[in-house]
């Protein structure tokens, strides 16, 4: 479960970042270090609805890597239901070739990651937490929202403890 405080910030260290070749001249960090389509199964678990006003806790499965997600969505502005699906990805830039950030809102009007997202959240990586039957437990927080996702080691060996991250979101039909 995610913790209603998030302030600590143990566990160790995971993977390496992932690279691909770009058109010769080098190689760039691919941005997106994870992305799955997900079944939202319940919302507000332990009763949080009447909490938060705005916000809303989902809990989803993925359809390809077996991750179970917790995941709180300002749904004000972004309404989330029940047995809706979505795709999540997680990107270390929303610069689609791989090339660093600043983590601050680039107002150019140039094309980026989140042009092909609905909903975009900027955050970081505050825990991971190895599991006994070889699962991680990988925890962001995106100014106070929380999230969690659990799923195999090889699937979230790419997401990196204390890295800043954005979760990127769109509704699948």
């Amino acid at each position: 479960e995610i913790p209603q405080r998030a302030l600590d910030h143990t566990g160790s260290k995971r993977g390496r970042p992932t690279s691909v070749a770009r058109g010769g001249s080098g190689v760039m960090a691919s941005p997106i270090v994870f992305e799955d389509i997900f079944g939202i199964v319940e919302k507000n678990p332990d009763g949080q609805d009447a909490t938060f006003l705005k916000v809303e806790r989902i809990v989803a499965n993925s359809e390809n890597y077996e991750t179970n997600l917790l995941l709180d969505v300002n749904t004000m502005i972004y309404p989330m239901e029940a047995d809706e699906r979505f795709t999540l990805a997680l990107a270390r830039t929303l610069d689609e070739s791989g090339a660093p950030d600043d983590g601050v809102f680039d107002q150019t009007g140039e094309e980026s990651l989140a042009d092909k997202y609905e909903y975009v959240m900027h955050g970081k990586v505050y825990r991971c937490e190895e599991q006994q039957d070889s699962k991680l437990s990988v925890f962001i927080s995106f100014g106070g929202l929380l999230m969690r996702l659990k799923g195999d080691t090889r699937s979230l060996q790419d997401i990196e403890l204390d890295s800043m991250l954005y979760v990127l979101i769109r509704k699948s039909s």
